[in-house]
């Protein structure tokens, strides 16, 4: 069936009358999405603005309360006088003397000091390569009594080395340190060879030092003898110790000292009022020979 001319026109305009309600509703719809879109978008920058402008101010407030309180620490620190040490006690030295080690950390006299600008590290460095018996030092710092504490740890002298005329201060680990007096009480060991030696040197090892230290120590306990004076002939391994009693007592280094002071004992018993004239010699084991 065909429509005439009149039909199609009616029938078209019908068409867009039944259209034109649905594209007014989708017109309707992104409208509402883009104002809801830009609500959403005008509420986070505003609210973003208000945080940006609070935190400013609250900055600000920091700022000025910071540098008044970086200046009050300051002068707590540096201006007053909770700080200040005006006493100075020095402890454990024997070798070095007190006024040795004062001159040496204050040369034109102790003043005061400040106990947290006062250089501990340039202190401790000034001792330690200036005065050769030191080993440690340590720093004490009381605010209440504004004093200063300097505790001194001194290398464990055990011998005085003489060699080439010189004698030295010789540690436990056989390492001389410094140069001796003439009166240092100490036991003196004589190169007979005369070998030259410089400070800071290892001239012996530290087995050498124990074993001179415990046989001279313990031969007094169990007798009634005491060393005066050790040589050392040739080599290290070999010591002559001479006694109280114008005799000496000759000794391998090499093997453990009470073996040797019990071998000794012994034979002082069995000697009873005939001592030994010129040496007892304790070098061989099991076997003693004196004359």
């Amino acid at each position: 069936m065909k429509l005439g001319w009149g039909w199609k026109i009616w029938m078209k305009k019908k068409a867009q009358v039944g259209s034109a309600p649905l594209m007014q509703n989708e017109a309707v719809r992104r409208r509402f999405e883009y104002r809801k879109q830009l609500q959403r978008s005008t509420k986070k920058e505003t609210t973003g603005r208000r945080l940006r402008v609070f935190r400013l101010s609250k900055g600000g407030w920091q700022k000025w309360l910071v540098v008044p309180g970086l200046v009050a620490v300051i002068y707590f620190v540096f201006g007053s006088s909770f700080f200040l040490l005006d006493e100075i006690k020095i402890t454990g030295n024997h070798l070095a003397t007190q006024e040795q080690i004062r001159d040496l950390l204050f040369p034109r006299g102790f003043s005061k000091v400040n106990a947290v600008t006062w250089p501990e590290g340039w202190a401790r460095k000034k001792l330690l390569s200036k005065i050769p018996q030191i080993s440690e030092v340590e720093f004490g710092k009381n605010l209440i009594s504004n004093l200063l504490t300097i505790k001194i740890t001194e290398h464990q002298t055990s011998v005085v080395w003489q060699t080439a005329g010189e004698r030295f201060l010789v540690n436990r680990y056989g390492v001389m340190y410094d140069k001796a007096g003439d009166n240092v009480p100490l036991i003196l060991i004589e190169d007979l060879k005369n070998v030259p030696v410089s400070l800071n040197q290892k001239v012996v090892a530290a087995d050498f030092i124990e074993f001179v230290t415990s046989f001279v120590a313990n031969l007094p306990r169990k007798t009634n003898i005491s060393i005066t004076r050790i040589t050392i002939p040739e080599t290290t391994f070999e010591v002559e110790m001479y006694t109280n009693q114008k005799w000496r007592i000759i000794l391998d280094t090499t093997r453990p000292p009470d073996d040797q002071l019990n071998a000794l004992v012994r034979v002082l018993r069995e000697m009873e009022d005939n001592p030994p004239k010129d040496y007892v010699d304790l070098r061989i084991p099991n076997k003693v020979f004196y004359k």
